[in-house]
């Protein structure tokens, strides 16, 4: 079968439940710098959050990451799998496996490569026997998804590279952070605002901050980050909301999954080179 569908990455999906509520984080009567040296101020943080995440040689030398989530959530009264293998090959491709079954989300598969024009999914959910189909342009533009996910689990990397304007002192839940603004101007639909929420102590990020205007009200979420582990030098939140998360760096892979059709016989390995 061959049809048109319309797919939300996995981490769509957790970073919506974020935005379908006011995120209180930038309300908690931060401290501010100043506006005379604001941004020289965003700048020297911003060096130094870059520093404790490892560098920006080694950051600058990632050409693609893989992660794996393997845990359980609640589902009404039972637990149930959740399961996230992905590999981002920046900065045009992805391939993502994201298994909820028994839930309402099921099984979805994709596979974007903007390189060649190739983009697929496949959904299965319940009792169907799954579809697949073309993926459409989806919420927040579908090249927008890969610049998130290098500013989430990265920070800053050849292709995305956040300008500091400001920063503000606050707290999250009684630990002192510093909230570095930044604008980005990668992002297909033009510059957006993202902020930085840095442990002030480790310079190590705990949020990082999409912002959203619906209807004249400003809106922010992201995923949070916590449980640092050094990966190949570069410090990596092992717990992203909560759920634990493994990466690799430069990985080898099979190219014939991002120029074929995904399918749930492959299995969650199929990215792997044989």
């Amino acid at each position: 079968m061959n049809i048109r569908i319309t797919l939300r990455p996995a981490f769509i999906g957790m970073l919506l439940f974020f935005l379908a509520a006011r995120v209180d984080l930038l309300a908690k009567s931060p401290d501010h710098i100043g506006a005379q040296d604001d941004r020289e101020s965003a700048e020297r943080l911003w060096e130094q959050a870059i520093a404790a995440k490892g560098g920006r040689e080694r950051l600058y030398s990632i050409n693609n990451l893989q992660l794996s989530i393997n845990e359980k959530q609640w589902a009404g009264l039972r637990r149930a799998s959740f399961i996230i293998e992905a590999l981002y090959v920046f900065p045009e491709k992805y391939w993502e496996w994201s298994d909820q079954r028994p839930m309402i989300f099921g099984l979805t598969i994709t596979m974007e490569n903007w390189e060649q024009g190739i983009h697929w999914g496949y959904i299965q959910r319940g009792k169907d026997k799954g579809s697949l189909g073309q993926v459409q342009e989806g919420y927040l533009g579908r090249m927008s998804y890969m610049i998130n996910r290098q500013l989430d689990y990265l920070m800053e990397t050849r292709w995305v590279k956040p300008i500091p304007v400001s920063v503000e002192r606050g707290k999250v839940g009684g630990h002192p952070v510093d909230i570095i603004h930044t604008v980005i101007k990668e992002f297909p639909q033009g510059a957006e605002r993202i902020s930085f929420v840095l442990d002030r102590k480790s310079h190590l990020a705990l949020q990082v901050i999409y912002h959203t205007i619906t209807f004249g009200q400003e809106y922010s979420g992201g995923l949070r980050l916590s449980d640092y582990t050094e990966v190949n030098g570069i410090q990596m939140p092992t717990k992203v909301d909560g759920f634990k998360t493994s990466y690799q760096f430069n990985v080898e892979y099979d190219q014939r999954v991002f120029e074929q059709p995904p399918s749930p016989e492959a299995g969650l390995a199929a990215w792997k080179k044989r």
